[in-house]
Protein backbone atom coordinates (compact mmCIF):
# COMPACT_ATOMS: atom_id res chain seq x y z
CA UNK A 1 0.00 0.00 0.00
CA UNK A 2 -2.36 0.49 0.64
CA UNK A 3 3.87 5.49 -1.25
CA UNK A 4 -4.35 5.84 -2.32
CA UNK A 5 -4.69 4.94 -2.33
CA UNK A 6 -2.65 2.22 -0.07
CA UNK A 7 -3.60 4.95 -0.91
CA UNK A 8 1.41 7.08 -2.45
CA UNK A 9 5.01 5.10 -1.55
CA UNK A 10 8.35 5.38 -2.53
CA UNK A 11 11.92 4.73 -1.68
CA UNK A 12 12.38 8.49 -0.99
CA UNK A 13 9.86 8.15 1.57
CA UNK A 14 5.72 8.65 0.65
CA UNK A 15 5.15 6.14 -1.34
CA UNK A 16 1.74 5.18 -1.05
CA UNK A 17 -1.46 7.78 -1.32
CA UNK A 18 -2.82 4.62 -1.72
CA UNK A 19 -5.66 5.56 -3.94
CA UNK A 20 -9.09 6.22 -3.84
CA UNK A 21 -9.83 7.08 -7.07
CA UNK A 22 -9.15 4.70 -9.25
CA UNK A 23 -9.73 2.20 -6.59
CA UNK A 24 -13.32 3.32 -6.70
CA UNK A 25 -14.95 3.00 -9.60
CA UNK A 26 -16.86 6.12 -10.95
CA UNK A 27 -20.04 6.41 -11.22
CA UNK A 28 -22.76 8.50 -12.93
CA UNK A 29 -21.68 10.72 -14.93
CA UNK A 30 -18.14 10.78 -14.28
CA UNK A 31 -15.28 7.84 -15.22
CA UNK A 32 -12.54 9.71 -15.38
CA UNK A 33 -9.01 8.08 -13.96
CA UNK A 34 -7.69 10.30 -10.99
CA UNK A 35 -4.22 9.62 -11.08
CA UNK A 36 -1.47 11.94 -9.03
CA UNK A 37 1.55 11.51 -10.96
CA UNK A 38 4.47 14.06 -9.23
CA UNK A 39 3.62 16.48 -12.03
CA UNK A 40 5.84 19.44 -10.65
CA UNK A 41 4.66 21.71 -13.29
CA UNK A 42 0.94 21.89 -12.09
CA UNK A 43 0.12 25.54 -12.23
CA UNK A 44 -2.78 25.89 -10.26
CA UNK A 45 -2.18 25.87 -6.84
CA UNK A 46 -5.15 25.17 -3.92
CA UNK A 47 -4.28 27.77 -1.28
CA UNK A 48 -7.19 26.58 1.15
CA UNK A 49 -10.27 24.07 0.58
CA UNK A 50 -13.27 23.85 3.46
CA UNK A 51 -16.64 22.57 3.89
CA UNK A 52 -19.72 24.19 5.62
CA UNK A 53 -20.30 22.44 7.98
CA UNK A 54 -17.79 19.82 8.61
CA UNK A 55 -20.00 17.53 9.99
CA UNK A 56 -23.17 17.80 8.04
CA UNK A 57 -26.56 15.50 8.65
CA UNK A 58 -27.34 13.73 6.20
CA UNK A 59 -29.22 15.60 3.95
CA UNK A 60 -28.38 18.77 5.17
CA UNK A 61 -27.34 21.69 2.70
CA UNK A 62 -23.28 21.57 2.99
CA UNK A 63 -21.42 24.75 0.89
CA UNK A 64 -17.85 24.15 -0.43
CA UNK A 65 -15.31 26.64 -0.44
CA UNK A 66 -11.63 27.02 -2.10
CA UNK A 67 -9.10 29.59 -3.08
CA UNK A 68 -6.76 29.20 -5.55
CA UNK A 69 -4.04 30.40 -7.71
CA UNK A 70 -1.96 29.51 -11.00
CA UNK A 71 1.63 30.56 -11.36
CA UNK A 72 0.65 31.50 -15.34
CA UNK A 73 -2.32 32.52 -16.47
CA UNK A 74 -4.30 30.15 -17.60
CA UNK A 75 -7.98 29.46 -18.87
CA UNK A 76 -9.95 26.04 -18.09
CA UNK A 77 -13.33 24.72 -19.38
CA UNK A 78 -14.31 24.07 -16.17
CA UNK A 79 -13.59 24.85 -12.48
CA UNK A 80 -15.92 22.58 -9.73
CA UNK A 81 -15.37 20.93 -6.52
CA UNK A 82 -15.17 17.20 -7.16
CA UNK A 83 -16.61 14.82 -4.65
CA UNK A 84 -16.84 10.69 -4.55
CA UNK A 85 -18.60 8.41 -2.21
CA UNK A 86 -16.89 5.28 -0.25
CA UNK A 87 -18.10 3.50 -3.20
CA UNK A 88 -16.89 5.89 -6.02
CA UNK A 89 -20.13 7.61 -6.97
CA UNK A 90 -20.24 11.25 -7.91
CA UNK A 91 -21.07 13.63 -5.82
CA UNK A 92 -20.15 16.67 -7.49
CA UNK A 93 -20.95 20.21 -5.96
CA UNK A 94 -23.48 21.97 -9.21
CA UNK A 95 -21.83 24.82 -10.54
CA UNK A 96 -18.62 24.10 -12.95
CA UNK A 97 -17.83 27.08 -14.39
CA UNK A 98 -15.19 28.12 -16.96
CA UNK A 99 -12.40 30.59 -15.58
CA UNK A 100 -9.38 32.16 -16.18
CA UNK A 101 -6.88 31.93 -13.03
CA UNK A 102 -4.17 34.19 -12.77
CA UNK A 103 -1.93 34.42 -9.55
CA UNK A 104 -4.29 36.94 -7.94
CA UNK A 105 -6.25 34.52 -5.78
CA UNK A 106 -9.38 33.15 -6.52
CA UNK A 107 -12.24 32.05 -4.10
CA UNK A 108 -14.61 29.58 -5.58
CA UNK A 109 -18.05 28.46 -3.88
CA UNK A 110 -20.23 26.60 -5.92
CA UNK A 111 -23.81 25.82 -5.52
CA UNK A 112 -24.74 23.97 -2.23
CA UNK A 113 -26.18 20.51 -2.00
CA UNK A 114 -27.21 18.01 -0.12
CA UNK A 115 -25.14 14.40 0.44
CA UNK A 116 -26.81 11.08 2.33
CA UNK A 117 -25.26 9.77 5.31
CA UNK A 118 -21.49 8.52 4.24
CA UNK A 119 -18.09 8.94 3.21
CA UNK A 120 -16.96 11.16 1.57
CA UNK A 121 -13.97 12.77 -0.08
CA UNK A 122 -13.54 16.28 -1.72
CA UNK A 123 -11.17 18.01 -4.29
CA UNK A 124 -10.66 21.16 -6.71
CA UNK A 125 -10.47 19.72 -10.40
CA UNK A 126 -10.59 21.70 -13.66
CA UNK A 127 -10.58 20.45 -17.29
CA UNK A 128 -8.30 22.06 -19.24
CA UNK A 129 -7.67 21.22 -23.42
CA UNK A 130 -10.21 18.32 -22.59
CA UNK A 131 -8.41 16.62 -19.54
CA UNK A 132 -9.47 16.88 -16.31
CA UNK A 133 -6.57 18.02 -13.92
CA UNK A 134 -7.88 17.23 -9.74
CA UNK A 135 -6.11 18.65 -7.37
CA UNK A 136 -4.28 18.39 -3.54
CA UNK A 137 -5.44 18.58 -0.76
CA UNK A 138 -7.86 15.85 -0.17
CA UNK A 139 -10.58 16.77 1.94
CA UNK A 140 -12.87 14.45 4.17
CA UNK A 141 -16.34 14.31 5.71
CA UNK A 142 -19.09 12.12 7.18
CA UNK A 143 -22.50 12.92 6.32
CA UNK A 144 -25.03 11.79 9.52
CA UNK A 145 -21.29 11.66 11.64
CA UNK A 146 -22.05 12.64 15.01
CA UNK A 147 -18.56 14.13 15.45
CA UNK A 148 -16.85 15.63 12.49
CA UNK A 149 -13.56 13.97 11.17
CA UNK A 150 -10.84 16.29 9.68
CA UNK A 151 -11.18 17.75 6.11
CA UNK A 152 -8.31 19.17 3.44
CA UNK A 153 -4.69 18.66 4.53
CA UNK A 154 -2.13 21.13 3.93
CA UNK A 155 -1.39 21.66 0.43
CA UNK A 156 1.68 19.28 -0.59
CA UNK A 157 4.62 20.07 -3.04
CA UNK A 158 2.82 18.55 -6.04
CA UNK A 159 -0.52 18.67 -7.43
CA UNK A 160 -2.14 15.43 -8.78
CA UNK A 161 -3.11 14.83 -12.51
CA UNK A 162 -6.36 13.32 -13.89
CA UNK A 163 -6.25 12.05 -17.62
CA UNK A 164 -10.21 12.24 -18.73
CA UNK A 165 -11.92 11.80 -21.70
CA UNK A 166 -13.44 15.01 -22.72
CA UNK A 167 -17.31 14.48 -21.23
CA UNK A 168 -16.03 12.76 -18.46
CA UNK A 169 -15.93 14.00 -14.38
CA UNK A 170 -12.25 13.46 -12.17
CA UNK A 171 -12.87 10.56 -10.35
CA UNK A 172 -10.05 10.63 -7.26
CA UNK A 173 -6.93 8.37 -6.33
CA UNK A 174 -4.51 8.62 -4.55
CA UNK A 175 -1.51 7.79 -5.62
CA UNK A 176 2.04 7.88 -4.19
CA UNK A 177 5.07 10.25 -5.68
CA UNK A 178 8.60 10.76 -4.44
CA UNK A 179 7.37 13.72 -3.11
CA UNK A 180 3.57 14.39 -1.33
CA UNK A 181 0.55 14.62 -3.50
CA UNK A 182 -2.75 14.67 -2.67
CA UNK A 183 -2.63 13.05 1.14
CA UNK A 184 -5.46 13.01 3.00
CA UNK A 185 -5.98 14.12 6.96
CA UNK A 186 -5.93 11.18 9.20
CA UNK A 187 -9.23 9.95 8.86
CA UNK A 188 -10.29 9.01 12.56
CA UNK A 189 -13.04 5.75 11.95
CA UNK A 190 -15.62 5.19 14.75
CA UNK A 191 -12.82 3.00 16.57
CA UNK A 192 -14.47 -0.84 16.63
CA UNK A 193 -14.27 -3.36 19.11
CA UNK A 194 -11.76 -6.23 18.19
CA UNK A 195 -13.00 -9.77 17.68
CA UNK A 196 -11.12 -13.10 17.84
CA UNK A 197 -8.49 -13.92 15.63
CA UNK A 198 -8.49 -17.27 14.51
CA UNK A 199 -4.93 -19.07 13.36
CA UNK A 200 -4.32 -20.07 9.46
CA UNK A 201 -5.32 -23.54 8.58
CA UNK A 202 -2.10 -24.67 7.04
CA UNK A 203 -2.95 -24.64 3.29
CA UNK A 204 -1.25 -27.68 0.86
CA UNK A 205 -1.44 -26.76 -2.21
CA UNK A 206 2.58 -24.86 -3.26
CA UNK A 207 1.02 -24.10 -6.75
CA UNK A 208 -0.07 -20.34 -7.65
CA UNK A 209 -4.35 -20.47 -6.62
CA UNK A 210 -5.98 -20.34 -9.86
CA UNK A 211 -3.84 -19.64 -12.15
CA UNK A 212 -2.80 -22.76 -14.44
CA UNK A 213 0.84 -23.42 -16.03
CA UNK A 214 4.34 -24.76 -15.60
CA UNK A 215 5.18 -22.72 -11.98
CA UNK A 216 8.89 -22.19 -10.61
CA UNK A 217 8.56 -21.30 -7.10
CA UNK A 218 11.66 -18.46 -6.42
CA UNK A 219 10.58 -17.36 -3.08
CA UNK A 220 8.46 -18.60 0.01
CA UNK A 221 8.31 -18.07 3.56
CA UNK A 222 5.36 -20.21 5.76
CA UNK A 223 6.40 -18.07 8.89
CA UNK A 224 6.69 -21.97 10.85
CA UNK A 225 10.16 -20.86 12.52
CA UNK A 226 8.74 -19.13 15.16
CA UNK A 227 10.50 -15.77 14.49
CA UNK A 228 10.86 -13.58 11.19
CA UNK A 229 13.40 -14.46 9.03
CA UNK A 230 16.40 -11.71 9.23
CA UNK A 231 17.65 -13.36 5.97
CA UNK A 232 14.49 -12.53 4.49
CA UNK A 233 12.61 -9.32 6.14
CA UNK A 234 13.25 -6.71 8.14
CA UNK A 235 10.36 -5.07 10.32
CA UNK A 236 10.03 -1.24 9.97
CA UNK A 237 10.02 1.48 7.11
CA UNK A 238 12.89 3.94 7.11
CA UNK A 239 11.83 7.33 4.96
CA UNK A 240 14.48 9.10 2.69
CA UNK A 241 17.04 6.25 1.16
CA UNK A 242 15.52 3.34 2.51
CA UNK A 243 18.09 2.96 4.87
CA UNK A 244 18.16 1.53 9.01
CA UNK A 245 19.80 4.22 10.76
CA UNK A 246 22.51 3.09 12.60
CA UNK A 247 21.19 4.10 15.95
CA UNK A 248 17.74 2.16 15.12
CA UNK A 249 15.73 1.28 18.35
CA UNK A 250 13.10 -0.68 16.44
CA UNK A 251 10.91 2.60 16.22
CA UNK A 252 10.39 3.40 12.35
CA UNK A 253 8.10 6.37 10.87
CA UNK A 254 5.38 5.61 8.80
CA UNK A 255 4.71 5.58 4.94
CA UNK A 256 3.56 8.46 4.67
CA UNK A 257 3.12 11.35 7.55
CA UNK A 258 -0.86 11.62 7.21
CA UNK A 259 -1.11 7.90 8.73
CA UNK A 260 -1.96 7.32 12.58
CA UNK A 261 1.14 4.96 13.08
CA UNK A 262 4.32 4.41 13.56
CA UNK A 263 6.32 1.06 13.04
CA UNK A 264 7.93 -1.03 15.75
CA UNK A 265 9.69 -4.69 15.65
CA UNK A 266 8.00 -5.25 18.27
CA UNK A 267 4.34 -5.66 16.44
CA UNK A 268 5.53 -7.83 13.51
CA UNK A 269 6.34 -11.25 15.20
CA UNK A 270 6.08 -14.74 14.24
CA UNK A 271 3.91 -16.63 15.97
CA UNK A 272 1.52 -20.08 15.52
CA UNK A 273 2.78 -20.48 11.99
CA UNK A 274 1.62 -16.60 10.93
CA UNK A 275 3.33 -13.08 10.63
CA UNK A 276 1.17 -11.48 13.01
CA UNK A 277 1.33 -7.31 12.11
CA UNK A 278 -0.78 -5.93 15.40
CA UNK A 279 -2.21 -2.29 15.09
CA UNK A 280 -2.25 -1.34 19.07
CA UNK A 281 -3.66 1.94 20.93
CA UNK A 282 0.05 3.19 21.95
CA UNK A 283 1.37 6.12 21.39
CA UNK A 284 4.66 6.31 19.76
CA UNK A 285 7.43 9.26 18.95
CA UNK A 286 8.86 8.83 15.17
CA UNK A 287 10.39 10.26 12.01
CA UNK A 288 8.19 10.38 8.91
CA UNK A 289 9.71 12.49 5.73
CA UNK A 290 11.63 13.97 8.06
CA UNK A 291 8.72 14.80 10.26
CA UNK A 292 9.26 14.05 13.57
CA UNK A 293 5.43 13.58 15.44
CA UNK A 294 4.17 11.51 17.90
CA UNK A 295 1.32 8.65 16.53
CA UNK A 296 -1.65 7.45 18.80
CA UNK A 297 -0.92 4.12 17.78
CA UNK A 298 1.70 1.77 16.79
CA UNK A 299 1.75 -1.37 13.95
CA UNK A 300 3.71 -3.37 11.83
CA UNK A 301 5.80 -3.56 8.69
CA UNK A 302 8.08 -5.95 7.25
CA UNK A 303 10.00 -5.85 3.39
CA UNK A 304 12.34 -7.63 2.05
CA UNK A 305 13.82 -4.74 0.51
CA UNK A 306 17.99 -5.79 -0.21
CA UNK A 307 18.83 -1.92 -0.09
CA UNK A 308 17.54 -1.14 3.28
CA UNK A 309 20.98 -1.14 5.19
CA UNK A 310 21.34 -5.07 5.35
CA UNK A 311 24.76 -6.57 4.64
CA UNK A 312 23.44 -9.22 2.82
CA UNK A 313 19.85 -11.37 2.29
CA UNK A 314 16.30 -9.81 1.01
CA UNK A 315 14.47 -10.50 -2.11
CA UNK A 316 13.38 -8.77 -5.19
CA UNK A 317 12.02 -9.70 -8.35
CA UNK A 318 11.33 -8.67 -12.30
CA UNK A 319 8.15 -10.55 -13.78
CA UNK A 320 6.55 -13.76 -11.85
CA UNK A 321 3.08 -14.87 -10.09
CA UNK A 322 3.03 -13.36 -6.40
CA UNK A 323 0.64 -14.79 -3.86
CA UNK A 324 0.09 -14.47 0.04
CA UNK A 325 -2.76 -15.56 2.31
CA UNK A 326 -3.63 -12.97 4.86
CA UNK A 327 -6.53 -12.56 7.55
CA UNK A 328 -8.30 -8.98 7.00
CA UNK A 329 -9.44 -7.71 10.89
CA UNK A 330 -13.02 -6.05 10.46
CA UNK A 331 -15.15 -3.93 10.75
CA UNK A 332 -18.59 -5.45 10.46
CA UNK A 333 -18.43 -6.22 6.84
CA UNK A 334 -15.53 -3.80 6.36
CA UNK A 335 -11.97 -4.14 6.03
CA UNK A 336 -10.45 -2.35 9.16
CA UNK A 337 -7.46 0.28 9.19
CA UNK A 338 -5.64 0.22 5.99
CA UNK A 339 -3.86 -3.18 5.63
CA UNK A 340 -1.68 -4.02 2.47
CA UNK A 341 0.58 -6.26 0.54
CA UNK A 342 2.23 -4.47 -2.03
CA UNK A 343 5.58 -4.43 -4.02
CA UNK A 344 7.50 -1.61 -4.83
CA UNK A 345 10.82 -0.93 -6.79
CA UNK A 346 13.93 1.36 -5.55
CA UNK A 347 13.41 4.33 -7.91
CA UNK A 348 9.35 6.17 -7.88
CA UNK A 349 7.50 5.74 -9.55
CA UNK A 350 9.89 4.85 -12.60
CA UNK A 351 10.79 1.21 -11.14
CA UNK A 352 6.90 1.18 -10.51
CA UNK A 353 4.74 -0.07 -7.68
CA UNK A 354 2.20 -3.48 -7.62
CA UNK A 355 -0.53 -3.06 -4.82
CA UNK A 356 -2.08 -6.58 -5.00
CA UNK A 357 -4.64 -5.93 -1.93
CA UNK A 358 -4.80 -2.35 -0.59
CA UNK A 359 -7.43 -2.00 2.25
CA UNK A 360 -9.29 1.48 0.99
CA UNK A 361 -12.35 2.67 2.78
CA UNK A 362 -13.09 -1.02 4.12
CA UNK A 363 -12.66 -3.04 0.34
CA UNK A 364 -9.65 -4.97 -0.78
CA UNK A 365 -8.41 -3.03 -4.05
CA UNK A 366 -5.84 -3.11 -6.53
CA UNK A 367 -3.22 -1.28 -8.72
CA UNK A 368 -0.29 -0.63 -10.36
CA UNK A 369 2.07 2.75 -10.26
CA UNK A 370 4.06 4.26 -12.82
CA UNK A 371 4.91 7.01 -14.33
CA UNK A 372 1.65 7.16 -16.61
CA UNK A 373 -0.73 6.76 -13.64
CA UNK A 374 -2.58 4.05 -11.47
CA UNK A 375 -4.58 2.05 -12.79
CA UNK A 376 -6.55 -0.25 -10.75
CA UNK A 377 -9.82 -1.00 -8.99
CA UNK A 378 -11.52 -2.74 -5.99
CA UNK A 379 -12.83 -6.22 -5.79
CA UNK A 380 -17.22 -6.64 -4.95
CA UNK A 381 -17.25 -8.73 -1.39
CA UNK A 382 -16.62 -9.13 1.89
CA UNK A 383 -12.80 -9.79 2.05
CA UNK A 384 -12.11 -10.09 6.24
CA UNK A 385 -10.62 -12.32 7.83
CA UNK A 386 -8.81 -15.29 5.88
CA UNK A 387 -8.55 -14.67 1.59
CA UNK A 388 -5.82 -15.37 -0.79
CA UNK A 389 -4.89 -12.30 -2.48
CA UNK A 390 -2.09 -13.15 -6.11
CA UNK A 391 -1.38 -11.10 -8.75
CA UNK A 392 0.59 -12.30 -12.12
CA UNK A 393 2.91 -9.91 -13.41
CA UNK A 394 3.73 -10.04 -16.78
CA UNK A 395 5.17 -8.02 -19.79
CA UNK A 396 2.36 -5.51 -20.38
CA UNK A 397 0.25 -6.60 -17.99
CA UNK A 398 -0.76 -7.72 -13.97
CA UNK A 399 -3.57 -10.14 -13.96
CA UNK A 400 -5.00 -9.86 -9.97
CA UNK A 401 -6.76 -12.96 -8.40
CA UNK A 402 -8.17 -12.83 -4.94
CA UNK A 403 -9.26 -16.89 -3.77
CA UNK A 404 -8.38 -17.68 -7.13
CA UNK A 405 -10.64 -16.16 -8.92
CA UNK A 406 -9.23 -12.88 -11.57
CA UNK A 407 -10.76 -9.82 -10.29
CA UNK A 408 -9.26 -7.86 -12.51
CA UNK A 409 -6.03 -6.23 -15.07
CA UNK A 410 -3.84 -3.83 -15.72
CA UNK A 411 -1.97 -3.27 -19.05
CA UNK A 412 -0.53 0.24 -19.14
CA UNK A 413 2.55 1.57 -17.67
CA UNK A 414 3.43 -1.86 -16.71
CA UNK A 415 7.08 -1.76 -15.97
CA UNK A 416 10.16 -4.69 -15.78
CA UNK A 417 12.62 -2.68 -13.07
CA UNK A 418 13.02 -5.43 -10.13
CA UNK A 419 10.14 -4.77 -7.13
CA UNK A 420 10.84 -6.25 -3.29
CA UNK A 421 7.93 -7.31 -1.24
CA UNK A 422 6.04 -5.22 1.34
CA UNK A 423 3.38 -6.15 4.11
CA UNK A 424 2.13 -4.02 6.28
CA UNK A 425 -1.19 -2.60 8.86
CA UNK A 426 -1.55 0.69 8.67
CA UNK A 427 -4.29 2.80 10.61
CA UNK A 428 -6.19 6.07 9.48
CA UNK A 429 -6.11 8.24 6.17
CA UNK A 430 -7.23 6.50 3.19
CA UNK A 431 -8.22 3.23 5.26
CA UNK A 432 -11.47 1.81 6.89
CA UNK A 433 -13.31 2.29 10.23
CA UNK A 434 -9.85 2.34 12.80
CA UNK A 435 -9.61 -0.97 15.16
CA UNK A 436 -7.37 -1.47 17.96
CA UNK A 437 -5.79 -3.87 18.72
CA UNK A 438 -6.09 -5.11 15.05
CA UNK A 439 -3.98 -8.66 14.20
CA UNK A 440 -3.64 -8.74 10.13
CA UNK A 441 -1.93 -12.26 10.23
CA UNK A 442 0.16 -13.85 7.60
CA UNK A 443 0.15 -17.52 6.54
CA UNK A 444 2.19 -17.33 3.92
CA UNK A 445 3.97 -15.24 0.95
CA UNK A 446 5.54 -17.07 -2.68
CA UNK A 447 6.68 -16.11 -5.70
CA UNK A 448 7.18 -18.10 -8.72
CA UNK A 449 8.71 -17.14 -12.87
CA UNK A 450 7.65 -19.36 -15.56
Amino acid sequence: MPKHSKHRRSTSGVRRLATIGLALAATGTGAAAWAAPANKTEPVVVDSLSITPTAPGADAPVTATAKLHSTRQISVQNLTIAVRSADGSNYDFQGAIPATLTSAERTFTPKSRTFPAGRYTYFVAYKSNNRWHSLAPLGTFTAGAATAPPTATASPTASPTATASPTASPTPTATPTASPTATASPTASPTATASPTPTATPTASTDPLGVSGSWRKIFSDEFSSGSLDSSKWVPGWYGDGGQVPSNWDGISGSVQPGELQCYSAKNALVSSGSLHLTAAKQPNTCTSKHITATKEYTSGLVSTNPHDGRTSGGFEFSYGMVESRIYLPASGTQIANWPAFWTDGQRWPDDGEMDVMEGLSGRACYHFHSPSGGPGGCAAGNYTGWHTYGADWQPGSVTYYYDGVKVGQVTTGITSAPQFLILNNAVGSYGGPVLAPADMQVDYVRVWQH
